[in-house]
């Protein structure tokens, strides 16, 4: 008799409504964890790869216009010293030379007064590498690499002819 009153009684209460069991509870609180973890992993993912596609395009930007402002100088040379990398400005009308180096990053415009061309920007630095002149067909060759903590994210080699008087 009391066997089935407490049978009577566990079947009561698992067919009772009136409220949440303490598994049931315990089991949602896991599921919402979880659910938290997937979340809060996936957008730590999703940012991560943000700021690499990011900086890779303002890489890609900083490439384009260095190659630009780099081939404009030196397709307008006004005149090339021979067997150097020495040129006549067409902007400062006086000789100069382009170069890049750790004591100062970025590409600079050297004449009687440096300017800089391509400055640093956001952590990506510029550099000018390999420029040479070839006078027999009046082009220029030079490359160009963006860098950002040691590690290259956009880089090209360029030849360009000079039109130049």
């Amino acid at each position: 008799m009391i066997l089935r009153s407490s049978v009577a009684h566990v079947r009561e209460r698992l067919r009772d409504t009136r409220g949440f069991m303490l598994a049931e509870q315990l089991v949602s609180i896991i599921f919402i964890g979880l659910l938290c973890i997937a979340v809060a992993a996936g957008l730590g993912a999703a940012m991560s790869s943000y700021a690499k596609i990011t900086l890779q395009t303002q890489a890609d930007a900083m490439l384009s216009q260095a190659v630009e402002v780099v081939s404009n100088e030196l397709v307008y040379a006004l005149g090339v010293e021979d067997g150097s990398t020495k040129f006549t400005s067409a902007t400062l009308h006086e000789q100069a030379t382009l170069a890049s180096g750790k004591e100062n990053p970025g590409i600079w415009l050297k004449a009687s007064s440096d300017s800089c061309l391509v400055p640093v920007e956001n952590g990506l630095t510029p550099t000018l590498d390999n420029l040479e002149y070839n006078a027999s067909t009046r082009t220029w060759t030079f490359g160009i690499t963006i860098n950002s903590g040691g590690k290259t994210l956009a880089g090209t080699t360029m030849t360009v002819k000079r039109i130049g008087s």
